[in-house]
C-alpha cells in the first residue's frame, strides 16, 4: 500500500514538473526525456540519403552542444502529406512538398517565416544559415531555380498581405514531368511526332496496347491530359472564366491550373477513354516496371526515370540504354522544398537541419543517393571537393583511365582530354568536363603516371594546369576523376534542363481542388466497375455462399434423429409419448 502512494505521488510530481521544465527549452528545440532536442522530419519516400540524419544530428550537438533525437516519417504524395499535416494528424517540424502544396499550407497559415527566423536565430549562431536562401539571397540553391519559384509564388495576396513563398520554403530538388520509355519499342521519332498522346497510343504501336502506366497522382494525370488536349486540338471551343480568353491561347502555366468546369470535364473524357489502353496506376513502381519490361512507356517524374535509365541495360556497340526519358515541348517544372511548421517546438533544429541541406556535399550526396536534381547550384557542386566524393561513393563520377581517353596541354598548359567513345565521333573536355574546341596543332601529348589498372594519378605539377585563381585540384587527393564523367552528370539536359516558359508551374487550386480529385476518381474506375471486380465479386460471393451452405447442413445433422443399437431397457413414457408421463 504503501509503495503504491509512492508511486502516485511520484506521477503527480512528474507532471507538476513537466510545464515548468519545458518552458526552460528556449532554444527553438523540443525535448524529450533525457534532456536531448528533438526534430521531426516528414519527407517523400526514399527521397534522402539517411546517413545524413546521423552527421547532422552530431553537427547540431557540436554547434548548440545538445543532443538532438530525430524522428524521420515519409508520405506517398502531396495530398497525404496535406492530409496529415492540415488536420493535425501529425506532429511535423520540417515537411518537403511540393510548390502547389507549400502554397496550399501558406494560405492556411501554416508555415513560419524562414527568412525572419534565420535573422533571429543569426545572433546567437552567426554563420549557421549562409547556405539556405530565401527572396534577397540564393545562398547556395541555384538562382535561376528561385528565379522561376518568384515569377509564380512571389506576391501572392494572403490574409490581407503580399507573401513571398521564398521566405517560407528553401528548395530542396527539381525536376520535369515526362516520358520513361522502351527504346526498343518506341522510338524518337514516334515521341517527337506523337508527344504526350503517346500516353493514349495515339501512334497505333501494338506492342504499347496495356503496356503503359500513369501516375496516380490527380495533378500530374491532369497536367498530362491537358497537355495532350493542346496538342491535339482537343481543348474546349469555349473561353476560358477564370483567364477571359479562349482555352487555346492559355499559357503553360494558365492550362495546368485551369479548373474551368468544361476543361475538368474535357478531361475526365480523355482519361476515362484511357482507362482501357493502359496498364493502370503507379506512384513508385513504375521505374522497375520498365526497367523489368513489365510495361513499356510510364509517365514519369524525371528523378524516377534518370535512376531507371541508369539501371537499365546498356547496349555498348550503340552506346545507348534500354530506356530512355523525353520531356515533350511543354510540361511541367516541379520544385519540392524545405517548409517549417509555424507550431514547430524545434525551429532552431529545423532551420539548421535545412541549412545543412544546403551545402554541396549534402546536395551532391542526396542526388546521388535519390537519383534527383538537387537545387544546390550544379556548379558549386562541379568545383567542390565533397561533392565529388559523394558522387564517387555512387559511382556517378569515376577517375579517368588511359584505356577511355588521352591527355594533352595546349599553349597555355591547360589540359585536354580527348574522348572517343564510338568510333570516329570524338570530343574533347577541360579538366572539369566542359566541352572545348582546342587547336589541335597546338597540342602536346602529356605522359601521366597510372597505377595498376590504368587510372591516371594526380601529377605533382597539377597546379601548373588548372584555371587561374585556382591553387590545388579540389575533387580528389590522389587521382583525376574523369572529365566525362563530370560532364555526363553537371551538363545531362534530363537532369538539368533548361527552364524556359513552356515549362508551366503548378499552383494550388484552392477551391476547385475537390471537383478536380472526384473528376479523378471517376476516371480513374474507367466509367464504371470493370468487368474483372464483377468476376472478383462474383467469385468472392460463391465462396461465401458455399460455406453458409456447408455451415447449415452441418447444423441440420446435428439434430437430425439417429438410429442407435438397440437397448435392453424398455423405453420410458417420455420416449413414447414424447412429453410428461400420463397421469391415468
Amino acid at each position: 500500500m504503501k509503495k503504491k502512494a509512492l508511486v502516485i505521488l511520484a506521477l503527480i510530481v512528474v507532471c507538476a514538473l513537466a510545464p515548468a521544465l519545458a518552458a526552460c527549452n528556449t532554444s527553438g528545440g523540443g525535448i524529450v526525456s533525457g534532456g536531448a532536442d528533438t526534430l521531426v522530419i516528414y519527407n517523400w519516400e526514399d527521397y534522402i540519403d539517411t546517413g545524413i540524419l546521423d552527421e547532422f544530428a552530431a553537427y547540431y550537438r557540436e554547434v548548440t552542444g545538445r543532443k538532438l533525437d530525430i524522428t524521420y516519417s515519409t508520405f506517398d504524395t502531396n495530398e497525404t502529406m496535406l492530409t496529415q499535416v492540415m488536420r493535425g494528424e501529425t506532429a511535423v517540424d520540417v515537411v518537403c512538398p511540393s510548390e502547389y502544396a507549400i502554397e496550399k499550407l501558406m494560405r492556411a497559415g501554416l508555415l513560419a517565416n524562414q527568412k525572419e527566423l534565420a535573422e533571429k536565430f543569426s545572433k546567437d549562431y552567426p554563420g549557421a544559415f549562409d547556405n539556405m536562401s530565401d527572396s534577397t539571397h540564393s545562398g547556395n540553391i541555384n538562382a535561376t531555380v528561385l528565379g522561376k519559384i518568384g515569377e509564380t509564388f512571389g506576391a501572392m495576396e494572403i490574409g490581407g498581405k503580399v507573401l513571398d513563398m521564398r521566405d517560407y520554403m528553401v528548395p530542396y530538388m527539381w525536376g520535369t514531368l515526362g516520358l520513361l520509355y522502351n527504346t526498343k519499342v518506341i522510338s524518337e521519332k514516334e515521341l517527337e511526332e506523337y508527344g504526350w498522346g503517346m500516353l493514349w497510343n495515339e501512334s497505333d504501336n501494338p506492342e504499347l496496347e496495356n503496356m503503359i502506366l500513369m501516375k496516380d497522382s490527380v495533378r500530374d494525370s491532369f497536367a498530362a491530359v491537358v497537355f495532350y488536349m493542346e496538342e491535339y486540338d482537343l481543348l474546349p471551343d469555349e473561353v476560358s472564366e477564370t483567364y477571359g480568353k479562349p482555352f487555346d491561347e492559355l499559357t503553360v502555366n494558365e492550362l495546368i491550373n485551369c479548373t474551368d468546369a468544361p476543361l475538368v470535364a474535357k478531361a475526365e473524357e480523355l482519361l476515362t477513354s484511357q482507362r482501357e489502353r493502359i496498364s493502370g496506376y503507379e506512384v513508385d513502381f513504375g521505374k522497375d516496371d520498365m526497367i523489368n519490361e513489365i510495361v513499356y512507356l510510364d509517365l514519369a517524374w524525371s528523378g524516377d526515370a534518370l535512376w531507371a535509365v541508369e539501371e537499365s541495360e546498356y547496349y555498348e556497340d550503340t552506346d545507348t540504354y534500354q530506356l530512355g526519358y523525353y520531356v515533350p515541348e511543354k510540361s511541367n517544372i516541379w520544385y519540392d522544398g524545405w517548409a517549417v511548421l509555424k507550431n514547430s517546438d524545434s525551429k532552431l533544429a529545423a532551420m539548421m537541419f535545412i541549412d545543412y541541406m544546403c551545402s554541396p556535399e549534402a546536395g551532391a550526396r542526396n542526388s546521388g543517393y535519390i537519383g534527383y536534381t538537387s537545387a544546390v547550384d550544379q556548379e558549386l557542386m562541379r568545383y567542390d571537393n565533397g561533392a565529388a566524393q559523394a558522387l564517387l561513393d555512387v559511382e556517378y563520377l569515376w577517375y579517368a583511365n588511359e584505356e577511355e581517353c588521352s591527355v594533352w596541354t595546349d599553349a597555355d598548359g591547360q589540359l585536354a582530354f580527348h574522348f572517343e567513345w564510338v568510333e570516329g565521333e570524338g570530343y574533347w573536355l577541360d579538366l572539369f568536363g566542359r566541352e572545348i574546341e582546342p587547336d589541335e596543332s597546338a597540342l602536346t601529348p602529356l605522359s601521366l603516371q597510372t597505377d595498376e589498372e590504368g587510372y591516371y594519378l594526380l601529377p605533382a605539377d597539377i597546379a601548373a594546369h588548372l584555371p587561374e585563381g585556382m591553387d590545388s585540384y579540389p575533387l580528389d587527393e590522389d587521382y583525376i576523376v574523369c572529365p566525362d564523367s563530370i560532364s555526363l552528370f553537371y551538363d545531362d539536359e534530363g537532369r538539368y534542363p533548361e527552364i524556359t516558359e513552356n515549362l508551366g508551374v503548378m499552383q494550388d487550386y484552392g477551391a476547385a481542388n475537390e471537383a478536380v480529385v472526384n473528376m479523378w476518381q471517376r476516371a480513374k474506375a474507367g466509367g464504371g466497375v470493370p468487368a474483372s471486380l464483377w468476376w472478383c465479386l462474383f467469385a468472392i460471393l460463391l465462396f461465401v455462399g458455399a460455406i453458409l451452405a456447408a455451415y447449415f447442413i452441418k447444423e441440420a445433422l446435428k439434430v437430425r434423429p439417429r438410429r442407435t443399437a438397440k437397448s435392453s431397457e424398455p423405453p420410458s413414457a417420455e420416449d413414447t409419448d414424447g412429453g410428461e408421463p400420463s397421469s391415468s
